[in-house]
């Protein structure tokens, strides 16, 4: 059985895919798919590395949910019809922070 802390990151990066997936019919029609691809290419990076507990995975995906976390707080003020969209990935990607930071934690004890 995994540790709580794995699952709950790879449900954080999970839930943060999919909401970067649903961006386009969050905005209805004004996103384009190409800026839909941007925003997750770099969330498939750090996958193989979480998947398979290795630490330094753990320690620098924090530097990579700074960048949704500021999205998602700025179309928080900004956007109101992206409300939702803001909700969804200020919240999972503070999931996934605190989640690998602490399950980063738990890999160096283990060591």
């Amino acid at each position: 059985m995994p540790h709580p802390l794995k699952i709950s990151c790879v449900t954080a990066l999970s839930g943060l895919l999919a909401t970067q997936t649903g961006l386009p019919f969050f905005a209805a029609g004004q996103i384009d798919w190409y800026w839909t691809g941007l925003l997750i290419l770099p969330l498939l990076i750090p996958l193989r590395g979480i998947i398979s507990d290795r630490l330094y995975t753990y320690k620098w995906i924090g530097f990579l949910t700074l960048f949704y976390f500021c999205i998602g707080i700025s179309e928080l003020l900004s956007n109101p019809e992206l409300r939702t969209y803001a909700y969804l990935t200020t919240i999972f990607s503070t999931g996934l922070f605190l989640s690998s930071i602490y399950y980063t934690r738990y890999l160096r004890l283990k060591q």
